[in-house]
C-alpha cells in the first residue's frame, strides 16, 4: 500500500514539473533540452557526460552514472546521430593509463552499442568525417592541458568534431572546465543545449526549490560542512525539518558548546552554524541532533562503541548515529511529504558503520512522500545497501546539487542558457 502511494506522488510530483498553460507561473518554472528539435540525422553531435564512475583495478564497480546517460545516447542514435563522447574520470594531473576512457569500451560493447576510441582529437576528426549511427569515445578530458586552463584553442579543437552541442553531464555544470563552458560556446546559440539527464535533474531540483510536498525534511550527513552550509541556509524557509548527521552535526554541537570529542569540525564555520540555529528557531525550522552516537575509541579505526550525545568523551570520534536517534527519527521520516537526503553517514567500505544509514534508508523507502538522494557517497551507500530501487530519484550530481540548490550560479548552465531562451524567464 505504502509502495503504492508513493509511485503516486511520485507521478503527481514529475506531472507538476511539466506544468500546464493553466498553472500559476512560479508552479512552471522549468528547463527543456533543445535535442527533441533539431534535426541530426547524419550529423555529429558533442556530448559532454559526466562518467566519472568508480573504478577497482581498471574495472567499472557502480555503473549508475553510464546507465543515467542511457536516454540521451539513445535517442541520438535511434535518430541517426553520431555521437561525440567527452568525458573525465578522476583527477589526473597528465596521461594515467589507469583513468583512461578507454575501460568505458567494455560497458558499452556489453550493452550493445557501436563506439570506437579516438586516441587523439586528430583521430577523433578522422572518424568523425565518416561515422554513421555511432559512438566516438574520447580520451580523459583532463589528460588534455587545456581542459583545466580555459583554453579557447582547445575548445575550438573540440568543437571542430560536432555539429551541435550537448551537455548532459549534470555533476560537472558547477565546473568551468574549457569542453564545459567554453567548446559549448562555439555553437551557435541554436546548436547548444542540455540532455535528457540535466533536463531531468534540473526539473526534479526546480520541484524543490519552488514547491516541495509538506513537510519538507532535509537530512544532511558527510564532513563537508562549508559545501553544505549554504544548502542548509537556501532551503531553510522551505523545510520543516532538519535532521543533521555525522560528521556536519558536530561543527554545530560545537558552535553551542556542547562535546564533540576528536570529532571531525569545521571552526571555521562555527558562527555561520550559530547564526543559523537563531535562524532556524526565529523561522519555527526544527534543527535535530542526534541523541546518541556510534562513536570511535582512540582513532577511525579503533573500536566501535554507542554513546549518548552528552557523554561523549575526548577521545571520541562521532562516526553514526545511535539506535535511540534511529527510533526517534524514523517516524518523522516516515511522514515526510518531500526528503532530501545528501551525505553518507558512516563510512561505505566499512559495514559496522553503516547501520544509522541503513535506518535512514529504510525509513526513505517507507515514507509515503517523494524520496531524493543526492552525492556520490550516499548514492553509492544506498545502492550498497540495496535501497537504490526503493527511492524516488538518486542524482548524478553532488557538488552541482548541492550548488544548484544552494542558488549558485553553474557555469556549465549559464553558457547554455546564454541567448538560448532555453529556460522560462518566469
Amino acid at each position: 500500500m505504502i509502495m503504492h502511494i508513493r509511485k503516486i506522488n511520485f507521478l503527481i510530483l514529475m506531472i507538476s514539473i511539466i506544468g500546464n498553460s493553466k498553472a500559476p507561473k512560479a508552479e512552471r518554472i522549468r528547463m527543456d533540452s533543445r535535442l527533441p528539435s533539431w534535426h541530426i540525422k547524419n550529423k555529429r553531435v558533442f556530448l559532454r557526460a559526466d562518467l566519472n564512475v568508480p573504478l577497482e583495478n581498471k574495472k567499472i564497480i557502480n555503473d549508475f552514472r553510464l546507465q543515467s546517460l542511457r536516454d540521451t545516447i539513445d535517442y541520438i542514435l535511434a535518430h541517426d546521430g553520431t555521437v561525440i563522447l567527452a568525458t573525465h574520470i578522476g583527477r589526473p594531473q597528465k596521461y594515467d593509463p589507469n583513468l583512461s576512457t578507454e575501460i568505458l569500451l567494455p560497458w558499452f560493447k556489453k550493452h550493445g552499442y557501436p563506439i570506437v576510441f579516438a586516441k587523439d582529437l586528430d583521430d577523433a576528426y578522422q572518424k568523425s568525417k565518416t561515422a554513421k549511427k555511432q559512438i566516438i569515445l574520447l580520451e580523459n578530458m583532463r589528460f588534455f592541458p587545456g581542459e583545466k586552463k580555459n583554453d579557447p584553442s582547445f575548445a575550438q579543437q573540440l568543437a571542430r568534431l560536432g555539429d551541435f552541442y550537448v551537455n548532459d553531464a549534470f555533476g560537472t555544470l558547477h565546473r568551468a572546465d574549457t569542453s564545459v563552458t567554453l567548446a559549448a560556446q562555439e555553437f551557435p546559440p541554436e546548436k547548444r543545449t542540455i540532455g535528457l539527464l540535466v533536463e531531468k535533474e534540473l526539473n526534479m531540483l526546480k520541484k524543490l526549490l519552488h514547491n516541495p510536498a509538506q513537510p519538507f525534511v532535509l537530512i544532511v550527513g558527510g564532513g563537508k560542512v562549508a559545501d553544505k552550509i549554504p544548502l542548509i541556509q537556501n532551503l531553510l524557509d522551505k523545510v520543516e525539518t532538519i535532521l543533521l548527521c555525522p560528521a556536519i552535526v558536530f561543527t554545530f554541537l560545537k558552535a553551542i558548546g556542547k562535546p564533540v570529542g576528536n570529532s571531525l569540525i569545521d571552526n571555521h564555520m562555527l558562527k555561520t552554524c550559530e547564526t543559523i540555529l537563531t535562524q532556524a528557531k526565529k523561522q519555527k525550522v526544527s534543527i535535530l541532533f542526534p541523541i546518541d552516537f556510534q562513536v570511535a575509541q582512540g582513532s577511525i579505526d579503533g573500536p566501535l562503541t554507542i554513546v549518548p550525545a552528552d557523554e561523549i568523551t575526548p577521545d571520541n570520534i562521532g562516526i553514526s548515529i545511535g539506535p535511540k536517534t534511529i527510533a526517534q527519527w524514523e517516524p518523522i521520516i516516515k511522514q515526510a511529504g518531500t526528503i532530501f537526503f545528501n551525505g553518507s553517514v558512516g563510512f561505505t567500505h566499512k559495514p559496522a558503520t553503516l547501520t544509522g544509514m541503513g535506518s535512514i534508508l529504510s525509513a526513505m523507502s517507507k515514507a509515503p512522500g517523494v524520496s531524493i538522494i543526492a552525492g556520490g557517497d550516499s548514492v553509492a551507500a544506498a545502492d550498497n545497501l540495496n535501497f537504490a530501487h526503493q527511492i524516488d530519484y538518486l542524482s548524478t550530481g553532488g557538488g552541482a546539487t548541492l550548488a544548484y540548490l544552494s542558488g549558485q550560479k553553474l557555469p556549465g548552465l549559464t553558457v547554455i542558457n546564454k541567448d538560448t531562451n532555453i529556460m522560462d524567464k518566469s
